[in-house]
């Protein structure tokens, strides 16, 4: 298995790059970014990094406009996906399977008066109308799974174990775990919500779901 890494000097990215290299089912991991990565842990060099410097001309404010912020969640995630889907189609005949990391209250009718958080809940929205729509046209080489993760926390973390039962919370290993199994294995559903990331997640880090070493 082969696996493309995107944001991969991310706090969640660098998370699942970590866990892929380190899975037994996954033989070579690409790793797209913008600038050179720290030392992994990679003892069967697996990974190969890619420098991508410009992504759509885009220069990295320190704080988004509107434009930028569209750039960076809509326009970036559909030419990554359009990309790998035209490389796909020529290929062994094999459906490329794309993990978008969306998030809870995502809004997809645009139309919709919000509260909070309005840009970046609709805007995520509609990567997933589009990505949906992608796979509608392309069934026979591209498929796509939607991960909506609650807030994120870091391993080890003592939140989620005391609060889960009543929040959103999830750790970044139950969420990379559940993210590289879906890639690996697929899931039931295209669309993950947090409590199916966080449950699958544990089982597989314990061992008690398939893909796991």
């Amino acid at each position: 298995m082969k696996i493309i890494v995107t944001g991969s000097t991310g706090f969640i990215g660098s998370n699942v790059l970590q866990s892929a290299l380190s899975h037994s089912a996954i033989t070579s991991v690409v790793a797209f970014s913008r600038r050179q990565l720290p030392p992994l842990n990679d003892p069967q060099q697996k990974l190969t990094v890619i420098i991508q410097s410009d992504f759509l001309n885009y220069s990295g404010p320190t704080r988004l406009t509107a434009e930028a912020h569209r750039k960076t969640n809509f326009d970036f995630t559909i030419a990554a996906a359009t990309a790998f889907l035209q490389a796909n189609v020529s290929g062994d005949g094999k459906k490329f399977t794309f993990i978008y990391l969306s998030g809870i209250f995502v809004e997809k009718d645009q139309a919709r008066k919000l509260w909070f958080l309005t840009e970046a809940r609709k805007i995520r929205g509609e990567v997933e109308i589009e990505l949906m729509s992608m796979q509608k046209k392309h069934e026979e080489a591209f498929i796509a799974y939607i991960a909506r993760p609650g807030p994120v926390l870091p391993t080890n973390s003592f939140f989620p174990t005391l609060f889960e039962p009543w929040t959103k919370l999830i750790t970044v290993n139950d969420l990379a775990a559940k993210m590289l199994d879906t890639a690996i294995n697929g899931h039931s559903t295209q669309t993950l919500e947090v409590q199916v990331l966080r449950d699958e997640g544990k089982r597989l880090r314990t061992g008690l779901l398939r893909g796991e070493e």
